[in-house]
């Protein structure tokens, strides 16, 4: 009797120890599962936002006069932020990498690169500049084809939700969102480069050209429900992001 009392008690001793590793386990797990996807999260948004006016050869602000008329509305605009009833949507207009080099006359469309518009150029006559949404576009030797595309960023139901194109429903990127909060850093004027001035937390009407930096805070969880009653605390991410050609 006194060995299998003992041997009960080795066994009870070895059981917890087990269940103790695996809780240490579970928990390493899900913390690092917090992190890996803060830091996918925060690189993609972060990408996305230096790549702001990022044109190549074309700067759409300096086209002459007779061409400004056919440049889309929103490109005016390639940084908003809506705030909803249920969630604000963080909208960019960036350009598409693309390589091609044309040696014979054809035609390309904003749809061939997964793009909503499409713009020619050969970056060299600012007059000769073709820009489509769905029409074609003819192309020539020595053209550069810069597809742009538009993708909205939204936080829904503790998921960072994406969609491309202004088309289709939001899809799922991310979950476990339990809060990502957004600050816009603004110029003083049109020539300044620097930001003037804390965070706004919307982009003022008319003003997407002034912004100069946008901030990040996330905070992650794996009961974004209730980050307090998680398995592990929950974890807090802060980045600022400059956008490109846009500040020293």
């Amino acid at each position: 009797m006194i060995a299998l009392t003992l041997g009960l008690v080795l066994v009870m001793g070895v059981v917890q120890v087990f269940i103790a590793s695996k809780q240490t386990l579970v928990v390493q797990r899900a913390a690092a599962t917090l992190q890996e996807d803060a830091r996918y999260l925060l690189g993609r948004l972060s990408q996305e936002l230096r790549m702001l006016n990022m044109y190549g050869c074309l700067d759409l602000a300096r086209l002459p006069e007779s061409i400004r008329s056919a440049v889309p509305p929103a490109l005016e605009a390639p940084i908003s932020y809506s705030v909803g009833s249920t969630a604000g949507t963080l909208t960019l207009i960036t350009a598409v990498p693309n390589a091609e080099i044309f040696t014979a006359d054809t035609t390309r469309r904003a749809s061939n690169y997964g793009a909503r518009w499409l713009i020619v150029t050969n970056c060299r006559d600012t007059d000769d500049l073709r820009i489509a949404s769905a029409d074609e576009l003819d192309v020539r030797p020595g053209d550069l084809v810069i597809p742009l595309r538009q993708v909205e960023y939204r936080v829904k139901n503790h998921a960072l939700q994406i969609r491309n194109n202004g088309a289709g429903n939001f899809q799922t990127l991310i979950e476990g969102v339990a809060d990502l909060s957004l600050g816009f850093g603004l110029a003083a004027s049109a020539d300044d480069r620097q930001v003037s001035g804390g965070y706004m937390d919307e982009i003022p009407a008319a003003q997407a050209q002034l912004v100069r930096s946008v901030k990040l805070d996330l905070q992650m969880s794996d009961n974004p429900q209730s980050p307090e009653d998680g398995q592990v605390r929950a974890q807090n991410f802060m980045q600022v992001v400059a956008i490109r050609n846009r500040i020293d």
